[in-house]
Order: C-alpha cells, then structure tokens, then sequence
C-alpha cells in the first residue's frame, strides 16, 4: 500500500582529525609497554550536503552519543549533541549537553551548556546550568550560570556563578 522512502546516504567526509592515544607493544618484554598517537576521524552521518548544511547537524529527533561502561577515553571529546557517560573520560570533553552517570567518571576539563553529574569529576567545569546529583562527587573549580545541588552531592572545590 504505502512504498518505502529509499535510504539517505550517510556523509562518509571527515568532520575533524582527533589525536587518539593507545597502548602499543614495541618492545619484546611484555611488562614494558610505549603509548603511540593515532589519528582518529569522526564521521558526521547527520550532515546533509544536498541542502548545503556543514558542520555538525542535531536534530530534535538525533539519539545521544552513549559511552557505556567498561568504555575509556583519553584525549578531546566534542559533541554538538549530548553525551550519555557512564564510562572514563580522561582529557577535555566540549558538549551540548553532558550527563553523567553514577558509574561515569571523568578528569580534566568539562565545557558544555547543560551538566548533569551523578558520577565523579576531578577538575575544571564551565557550564550554563549545572545540576549536582545526590551522589556525585566534584573535585576541581566550577563555573556556572544557575547551579542545583541536590542534597548528598559534594563539591570540593570553588563555586562561581559567571554572567
């Protein structure tokens, strides 16, 4: 009765060249390990060239970017979506929209304009609105534009409300 659309081909162009670091065995010795720098290369399928969009597209219906437990990242992080983390992220992570879990944790710089954390966090965040959960643990300064602490979250660390 009713035909199906064909398939919107995904963009294959790269959106940006990311520097990923991973453990290589360059030596016989199996206890001695060097770490090698990769490059690793995001691929944007949301893009629609034919309607001269660029850059990264999020639409209202676009899933999140989930980094699932047993999942660890070092290095920079950026999303124009929001993230889902209930993983480790060591290094800088640029979102949307961030939240993360209680299993999540993460050290290093957070910038995003929403920041959700029930998890652990260990350095700078700069956000718009940043809502502690009741077992989330930050160490480091924040820097915010409205903030809601729910009660058990602990902060270690400067407070300051920015414009």
């Amino acid at each position: 009765m009713f035909q199906k659309k064909p398939p919107t081909p995904l963009n294959t162009q790269p959106v940006q060249d990311l520097p990923v670091k991973f453990p290589m065995s360059t030596n016989p010795t199996p206890s001695i390990k060097t770490t090698e720098t990769a490059v690793a290369t995001i691929v944007d399928p949301f893009v629609n060239e034919s309607r001269g969009e660029t850059g990264l597209a999020v639409s209202p219906s676009s899933k999140p970017s989930i980094l699932s437990h047993g999942f660890e990242f070092e290095g920079i992080l950026k999303s124009e979506g929001v993230l889902n983390i209930s993983s480790r992220i060591i290094g800088k992570v640029y979102a949307k929209s961030i939240f993360l879990d209680v299993d999540g944790e993460m050290d290093g710089e957070i910038e995003s304009e929403i920041l959700t954390v029930k998890g652990k966090i260990s350095g700078e965040i700069r956000c718009h609105d940043l809502t502690i959960g009741p077992k989330a643990v930050i160490s480091g300064n924040c820097y915010y534009r409205t903030i809601n602490i729910q009660r058990g979250g602990k902060v270690f660390g400067k407070l300051s409300k920015v414009d």
